[in-house]
């Protein structure tokens, strides 16, 4: 079976009458350009020399941030597939309505308001005719865990992505192309520069006001917002009052 990470229903069979999802390029209409290395079979097999390995760990975690921040993907799917349609599309795929049902072995995590997608081309290259195994995808992204870079759904921060469930099991994460504490940072920059220190927000009006129209944070996901405000916190910067649904925060 291929490991092509898409959401189930999605190829293009004309013969199907249930519509695909709705294929989405979140803030930019443009293709992600992949690097040159993805085109290198070799890259597509973890190799066993621990430096070689390293080196192409390190390449493909940057990868996955790379095609993320592209994308402004901000939770993730990583699942198998058996779909290797040639005319799938690039991009991102949203998990949308039905198709939900899909990942639901990955989306432990229902009662967050985040956005899932799937990463058709990310580690199946139909160019080349390569797809890199289940088990050796968990292994950079448990790189990206050790890292700080995702936060796998449903897991402990600790657990280990190739010891937690089988190989080809699928999961969600929440990946930070930017880190909390980065994004923490544009949060307090944005406060200062609207002059709001001292001021309360809701969450929404962070992440969805007209005020952050033109900023970085707009279209931030929430739980991403959440993990950045918990770091403001810490450091006695804001504070984080109200119910689960209607949250606000008090900059100081």
């Amino acid at each position: 079976m291929a490991h092509d990470m898409r959401v189930a229903g999605s190829g293009s069979n004309s013969n199907t009458q249930s519509p695909a999802p709705a294929v989405v390029a979140a803030s930019t209409g443009s293709s992600f350009k992949f690097p040159h290395y993805y085109n290198y079979p070799p890259m597509f097999t973890l190799q066993p020399n621990l430096n070689t390995r390293r080196a192409q760990l390190d390449k493909w975690t940057s990868l996955v941030l790379s095609y993320c921040r592209h994308y402004r993907i901000f939770r993730l799917v990583v699942a198998q597939s058996g779909d290797t349609s040639s005319g799938s599309a690039s991009g991102p795929v949203r998990v949308d309505g039905d198709e939900t049902a899909a990942a639901a072995a990955a989306d432990t995590d229902d009662a967050a308001p985040s956005i899932a997608y799937y990463a058709p081309n990310l580690f199946h290259n139909r160019t080349i005719d390569r797809t890199m195994s289940m088990g050796e995808v968990r292994e950079v992204f448990d790189d990206l865990r050790r890292q700080g870079r995702i936060e796998v759904i449903g897991a402990s921060a600790t657990a280990s992505l190739k010891t937690t469930s089988a190989s080809s099991d699928p999961f969600s994460c929440y990946v930070f192309w930017r880190t909390p504490e980065e994004w923490a940072a544009a949060v307090e920059a944005f406060v200062d520069e609207t002059a709001q220190r001292g001021s309360v927000l809701t969450l929404y009006e962070l992440t969805s006001g007209d005020g952050t129209r033109n900023s970085e944070l707009h279209g931030l996901d929430p739980v991403v917002l959440q993990r950045a405000l918990a770091v403001l916190v810490k450091r006695g910067k804001a504070q984080v009052f109200g119910s689960e649904q209607s949250l606000g925060v008090k900059f100081f």
